[in-house]
């Protein structure tokens, strides 16, 4: 007999156990009923179905297909938030709703659990009005309670509740955290146009261009021309402030000038002079340095030439 027992208590566990696991079937349930259609519809296209089945313990507050007018052409965000607010995560029936409204307790809505919720929109109160009807409303204040209790559609203790309601439960501020319509919903897809027009400016290619034009200034060739004439004149006997102008007198001279060329020579270079060579202390050293160097360079020229001479003759 002990034997016996003790197996009829693991079978009653097991049975307990497997009914837990899948206790109910929201959509077949409400499917029985033709004027839940809407509603149970709309259950399934925005998923809420399924964290509804996964609950052990559930309250449906259910509305017939003419109490949800005001959803048509909403979007689906909006619906299933506001279809939330209907779920509530514990079993009421008619006594325990009873019981709760003496206490003031507030029922706790699946659209608290989905963290979306603010200032008390995931909570419902009951109260009673009239002659002892039982009405619903959001927790949120100032909000109306207006939502009547019309009957009991299944009780399955302690599992699931379903209770017919007069219609939605208005929730504040609801509309502002989800669009509103399905048109809307729509309006940031046209927001990334602007996004795709931004790649057209390729200025990618025009920012070459002063690469190019940085290229262009290469006169740093044209610049090492001077430099022949700086080796040139560097065993020339010169002052320390004629230095500059002999380096360029001897700059533009080839080496098989003649003699009768090179004195011709020597006056257009002084004019250049004072633009290449650099700027004395003083406008007085300036004026010295000019008259002294159109001599020296003559001086010079007349050198150069007898070297150049000199050096043909040692070539010969």
């Amino acid at each position: 007999m002990g034997f016996k027992s003790s197996s009829l208590l693991c079978l009653a566990l097991l049975l307990a156990v497997s009914s837990s696991i899948h206790a109910f079937d929201i959509t077949k349930l409400l499917g029985q009923n033709p004027d839940f259609a809407t509603f149970n519809k709309y259950l399934t296209e925005t998923k809420l179905a399924e964290p509804i089945n996964s609950r052990n313990t559930i309250t449906i507050l259910a509305v017939s297909d003419a109490g949800l007018s005001s959803l048509s052409g909403k979007s689906q965000q909006f619906i299933k938030a506001s279809l939330s607010t209907h779920v509530i995560l514990d079993f009421f029936d008619e006594k325990k709703l009873m019981e709760a409204q003496g206490s003031g307790q507030l029922l706790t809505t699946l659209y608290q659990s989905s963290g979306l919720a603010m200032n008390q929109q995931g909570f419902i109160k009951v109260a009673l009005i009239g002659e002892g009807e039982i009405a619903f409303g959001s927790a949120v204040n100032g909000a109306p309670l207006d939502v009547s209790l019309v009957k009991t559609v299944v009780s399955q203790p302690y599992n699931i509740s379903i209770l017919q309601v007069t219609k939605l439960i208005v929730v504040p501020g609801l509309d502002a955290q989800t669009p509103a319509s399905s048109g809307n919903a729509q309006a940031p897809a046209a927001a990334k146009t602007p996004a795709e027009g931004a790649k057209s400016p390729v200025p990618a290619q025009n920012a070459k261009a002063p690469v190019a034009s940085a290229k262009a200034p290469v006169p740093a060739q044209g610049a090492k021309a001077p430099a022949p004439a700086q080796k040139a004149n560097a065993d020339a006997p010169t002052s320390g402030a004629q230095s500059p102008s002999s380096e360029e007198v001897t700059a533009p001279s080839p080496s098989d000038v003649s003699a009768t060329d090179s004195p011709a020579e020597a006056p257009t270079t002084t004019e250049s002079s004072p633009s290449l060579a650099p700027g004395p202390a003083d406008d007085e050293t300036a004026a010295d340095a000019s008259t002294s160097s159109s001599s020296s360079r003559i001086m010079v020229g007349l050198v150069g030439s007898v070297m150049c001479f000199a050096s043909l003759l040692a070539v010969m």
